[in-house]
């Protein structure tokens, strides 16, 4: 094939069109191409270029006159390793000669790939030269790559990949995929094998809805595999991409596993509770009662040393339900109000007579800038000062314990908090700086000889720990064998509400409750015999008629026919339990105008707990095991409140 310019000598023949094209057409042909194209001569100089060819080379770079060859390196093979320059064999042999791909390095140093076509320009007979059309495939060869690189990267995916069409024939699947079909005797090639069973369904819902359906679950063999599945566009296929979750499936399980072994935990932990409490509310109950009799000193102290007894063994109970609460993240504060000078002076009491028996002196230090009331936690605010005082006593053979309390600034500026700082500090054993390293750790003491001879679970200081931090602060240490202790920690604690008082807010006693000389009538409602003797025994100590039952049922029963004052619940109980009878009785007091007040006397100590009590309907709760000072405030509290009225005397 060949291509000359200007007219030819040659007359067209009749009948038929001819054109050949002028140098004007030839102008514009060249200046209009979308491709590069040099005219060369015989000797393969450059006479011109195009604009895109001059685009090509570098607008600024003039190659007019130059060798083609010269300027693009450009050879190709003929057979054996004998190479040659395409455009010296065109212009030689008359022939087109395609070079399909060729790495040109232009004069500024950049390299661009290029596909060329040399066609001969011939006179007459002659080639006087070549016309070169060389084609950039920078962009094509770039397009080809980013196919290939997502090519292998599907292919060398370690998970399966899918593509179905509309029918849900397969048309495409990785390596990965087709070793899950070789993979097991239970699958043998089969696709059904691996792909859930609504396969069919779920490939019609992507392609209707154009919507991706992911993470379909299904059990291969000893493995689980979750699938996903993509809508191509208007392709009308399907991509499907699956992974590998055996681990996280078993994962999954194991984390099932463990939040019901710590559900069941937390059951038992209540149930222990509940089971713990109650005997030991008989005992602690019966001592109590048994202080206020005629006894012999031995006695006394036989008496003084089992109720001792009774109380250490509450505060390990409670030790072991604060640190379930703990590890479950369910240790919540309370916000109240609190004396302060009243909750050390509580603690300070408590604490005396052990400190009597080891002849120490405890010393208090109060700021004055704290403020008389505050707001905040007054029963962990009491726990965490009582149980450093009562190591410190517990520790410390000689000499004393200095309990001072003042205020520091507030870390933050936008917070009206007060922060105070706490400072237990005593002359006892000391401890070691590798003991002071794990001391605030779940079941930590000094050293085993420590627990041998003072007790103790361990839990006190890091539960203590634990809620400092809740109140905002954080907890140290100072020691050294043999030189005492010294625990300092902080808490964050709210200003004090302003209230107005008036004369008539003066809560009134039991005994000032009615307006008349019957005792009040207090129905007692527990299915434990020795709790029914504790209960009734505080009652008609304060002076109080005692009725009871044995159940729910009796008690909504017994409310039917008599009239009382108040009603001390058990929770838990046969046939029909205090939550259940409380709800009964609330029922029946809607046609009525009086409210009935309920405490419930549980043995389950969680705030959780109190809240299921006031959610029935019940008035306020008594954990066991129960006191008497305890038992009086509430009654007092109940039956001053102005919606309750006393019942009326019998006539």
């Amino acid at each position: 094939m060949s291509l000359s310019f200007g007219p030819t000598s040659d007359p067209a023949p009749k009948g038929k069109l001819s054109w050949l094209p002028t140098r004007e057409d030839s102008f514009l042909i060249l200046e209009s191409s979308g491709e590069a194209i040099f005219v060369t001569d015989r000797d393969g100089r450059i006479l011109s270029l195009n604009p895109v060819a001059q685009q090509l080379v570098g607008r600024r770079q003039d190659v007019i006159g130059s060798v083609f060859h010269e300027l693009v390196g450009c050879f190709f093979s003929k057979g054996g390793s004998h190479r040659d320059c395409p455009l010296e064999h065109t212009v030689r042999t008359g022939e087109v000669t395609m070079v399909s791909s060729h790495q040109w390095i232009r004069a500024h140093g950049t390299g661009i790939e290029i596909a060329a076509t040399f066609w001969p320009r011939c006179q007459g007979m002659e080639c006087v030269g070549a016309i070169v059309v060389c084609r950039d495939l920078t962009v094509e060869r770039e397009a080809e790559r980013d196919v290939q690189r997502v090519a292998r990267l599907a292919e060398d995916a370690p998970n399966p990949i899918v593509e179905f069409n509309e029918g849900g024939i397969m048309l495409y699947a990785n390596t990965a995929m087709v070793e899950l079909l070789n993979r097991g005797t239970s699958i043998h090639g089969r696709v059904e094998a691996v792909f859930p069973p609504n396969l069919a369904d779920v490939l019609k819902h992507c392609l209707e809805s154009q919507q991706p359906t992911i993470r379909l679950e299904h059990h291969v063999e000893d493995y689980v595999l979750a699938w996903s599945f993509f809508p191509l566009g208007d392709l009308k296929q399907v991509r499907a991409y699956g992974t590998d979750i055996t681990a996280d499936v078993e994962l999954r399980r194991a984390k099932d596993v463990a939040e019901e072994s710590a559900r069941a935990k937390a059951i038992f932990l209540a149930t222990m509770s509940h089971e713990l409490r109650t005997p030991m509310n008989g005992v602690l109950g019966c001592t109590q009662l048994l202080q206020d009799t005629a006894l012999t000193d031995p006695q006394r102290q036989l008496l003084e040393t089992m109720h001792r007894s009774a109380e250490s063994l509450l505060v390990l109970v409670n030790d072991i339900l604060d640190f379930s609460k703990i590890e479950a993240g369910k240790m919540s504060l309370e916000v109240a109000d609190v004396e302060l000078r009243s909750l050390i002076a509580d603690v300070i009491t408590l604490t005396s007579e052990a400190v009597k028996k080891k002849g120490l002196i405890v010393q208090v230090e109060l700021a004055q800038d704290i403020p008389a009331e505050l707001r905040g936690d007054s029963i962990r605010l009491r726990q965490i000062l009582f149980n450093l005082v009562g190591n410190a006593i517990k520790f410390t053979e000689r000499g004393g314990i200095h309990v001072s309390v003042k205020t520091v600034p507030c870390n933050q500026n936008d917070s009206d908090a007060i922060v105070l700082q706490w400072t237990v500090k005593d002359t006892g054993i000391g401890i070691t700086a590798d003991q002071q390293a794990r001391l605030f750790g779940a079941y930590s003491q000094a050293e085993v000889s420590t627990a041998r001879r003072y007790g103790g679970t361990g839990l006190g200081l890091m539960i203590c720990c634990q809620l400092v931090e809740l109140m905002g602060g954080a907890m140290m240490v100072e020691s050294a064998p043999g030189k005492g202790s010294s625990f300092t920690y902080s808490t964050s604690l709210l200003p004090a509400i302003q209230r107005t008082t008036s004369a008539q807010a003066v809560k009134p006693s039991i005994a000032s409750t009615t307006d008349r000389n019957t005792p009040l009538r207090v129905l007692v409602v527990d299915d434990n015999e020795i709790n029914q003797v504790v209960a009734c025994k505080f009652l008609q100590k304060l002076g109080c008629q005692v009725e009871v039952a044995r159940n729910g049922r009796e008690a909504v029963d017994s409310i039917a026919h008599a009239t009382y004052d108040a009603v001390l619940m058990d929770c838990e109980m046969p046939e029909m339990n205090g939550y259940e009878a409380t709800q009964e009785i609330r029922r029946q007091e809607q046609a009525t105008t009086r409210h009935l007040p309920i405490i419930a006397l549980t043995g389950h100590a969680s705030s959780e707990d109190e809240q299921k009590c006031r959610q029935v309907g019940m008035d306020d709760v008594i954990t066991k095991p129960m006191s008497l000072p305890t038992l009086r405030a509430k009654l007092e509290h109940l039956l001053a409140q102005p919606d309750v009225r006393p019942a009326q005397s019998p006539p």
